[in-house]
């Protein structure tokens, strides 16, 4: 397996094949926020897990039932990736939590038009 089947060059970034497929990238392209969605913006290895359990529980006003029934990945989902292809992401009630480590001039244009929460996580 050559380097170029590893990774997939995506606005200027190298980005896992295996998780990032062509589609995802497009769907993350398309994604339509909306207004009060809550997007975690993380630089990886940096606390995302961390804030994809957190916020969860802000949201719920503290109940650990909102964290307890479903796998982080599945309740704030990484957008770039393919797992949001099959999560229906459209239908989730508001408000949707999000994660990304997509830096901010790698956003899609829906972003920039309903300007949703950002949470964005940064460590030295």
């Amino acid at each position: 397996m050559t380097e170029a089947d590893l990774y997939t060059l995506y606005k200027g970034v190298y980005v896992p094949t295996v998780i990032h497929t062509p589609e995802s990238l497009k769907y993350f392209e398309e994604f339509k926020f909306r207004p009060d969605d809550v997007l975690i913006a993380t630089y990886p290895k940096s606390g995302t897990t961390w804030m994809q359990e957190v916020v969860p529980l802000i949201l719920s006003g503290g109940d650990p039932a909102s964290v307890e029934t479903l796998h982080n990945w599945d309740r704030v989902p990484w957008l770039e990736e393919k797992q949001a292809l099959v999560l229906n992401l459209d239908e989730r009630p508001s408000p949707r939590m999000l994660t990304t480590h997509f830096h901010y001039d790698m956003m899609p244009a829906s972003f920039f038009k309903v300007k949703p929460k950002v949470i964005y996580v940064m460590r030295n």
